[in-house]
């Protein structure tokens, strides 16, 4: 047995020279540091595994599941975030693990919960969820639009607003109204998101058109047709898809309002709508003004009180406002006078840093995840300094691990 010993803590005694086994044996050190490699060999660690919940169902988790982790079956992801929605990073990460996980965090329930509570007969409650960088906000937007579609709501969803704005593929000038620009292949991207969304739905409701819509000469949507036409004709012709997306916001606004469906516009960097400059330069060379292009006009009259039947969930983010006005993270100063005013009145939801709690869940997951190799990391001081690198701040500690 000291024989085993010894071989097994024979590096650390480098410095005793070439001296006999034997009298490595008899050295007091090496019983202190034998007795410590026997104990930690003898005790086998205890595997750490993430706290999860096999409730999959986001309408019925309640408080009893903070901090737990559930999973997004593959299909529910590929119908609702195949084209946007989840972050990019996270996605990666969620490859990286083989399988999408979220966990389960106070700002989402409370949105759910008062979604649930929701007087639809009264012009649509608003929640927007606001917050430091990196918290989480997109994240709880994907909870909640989870949540709606198992709910049996008809999805508005603009996974990242601010697209629209600066991070466009192509603008063009409208062939319909003098004046404004359309997004078109912004738009047909749009539309494919909000068919793979809706479709089953659409099926279901059997919505048609209530008015003719004229494209050219040749080519019209007549009244009785349909949604799914419409939507595959934007598709189909993509100078027409912004046209297609007003047209379609209008018809379901009204249909809300008949109370022939619930529609719920969930909008991530909501506060964009409310910038005053693009990033598309006009022959003048002066910016165009956002209120100009078809598809901000399309999703504007949405966030106001005159219709029902439905509700607008959003995120206020500073990355979503222009890069010379992100000095705070209130929706006060993101949403600037006009969007204040067009979403008043709305239900403020902070979403903030992991608390004790969430940070334990999240290192217990990394660990079992294998992201967060080191074997420190998950006692009580590699804890403790994992949450003083990151402060406690969701995407900082997702880098922060990266390297361990």
């Amino acid at each position: 047995m000291a024989g085993l010993l010894a071989r097994a803590v024979l590096p650390i005694f480098h410095d005793l020279g070439p001296n006999s086994l034997l009298q490595i044996q008899k050295s007091p050190v090496f019983l202190r540091k034998a007795a410590r490699c026997w104990s930690s060999e003898a005790a086998p660690a205890v595997k750490i595994t993430a706290p999860r919940t096999s409730v999959h169902h986001p309408g019925l988790h309640t408080q009893d599941h903070l901090g737990l982790w559930y999973t997004l079956q593959p299909d529910a992801v590929k119908q609702l975030f195949g084209h946007g929605g989840i972050p990019m990073q996270y996605v990666t990460q969620c490859k990286t693990f083989a399988e999408t996980c979220l966990m389960i965090r106070k700002p989402a329930l409370t949105a759910i919960d008062y979604i649930k509570r929701t007087n639809l007969s009264l012009p649509p409650n608003k929640f927007i969820l606001y917050g430091n960088d990196g918290v989480g906000k997109s994240l709880s937007l994907v909870h909640i639009t989870h949540f709606l579609s198992e709910d049996g709501w008809l999805l508005i969803h603009l996974p990242w607003a601010p697209r629209w704005r600066r991070g466009f593929k192509e603008i063009a000038q409208s062939a319909s109204v003098p004046g404004r620009y359309d997004h078109p292949l912004d738009a047909v991207m749009w539309l494919q998101h909000f068919k793979s969304q809706n479709s089953e739905l659409l099926k279901t409701l059997q919505l048609v058109t209530s008015e003719k819509y004229m494209w050219s000469r040749r080519e019209v949507t007549e009244v009785g047709v349909p949604l799914s036409e419409l939507i595959e004709t934007g598709i189909s012709r993509a100078r027409y898809a912004s046209d297609c997306i007003m047209a379609l916001a209008t018809e379901l606004k009204q249909y809300a309002t008949a109370k022939r469906c619930k529609v719920a516009v969930v909008a991530d960097g909501i506060n964009t709508f409310f910038c005053t400059s693009s990033r598309y330069r006009l022959e003048d060379l002066t910016y165009l003004n956002p209120e100009k292009f078809t598809i901000h006009q399309a999703f504007l009259q949405l966030f106001g009180n005159d219709w029902r039947n439905g509700i607008v969930v959003g995120s206020v983010d500073r990355l979503a406002n222009d890069g010379h006005r992100r000095d705070s993270y209130l929706p006060r100063y993101l949403l600037r006078q006009k969007g204040w005013e067009t979403l008043d009145p709305f239900i403020p939801i902070l979403v903030s840093n992991y608390n004790e709690l969430e940070m334990q869940s999240i290192v217990d997951y990394y660990v079992d995840r294998r992201w967060l190799q080191n074997e420190k990391g998950a006692s009580d001081v590699g804890r403790w300094e994992l949450a003083s690198l990151s402060g406690c701040n969701p995407y900082t500690l997702m880098h922060v691990t990266k390297s361990l």
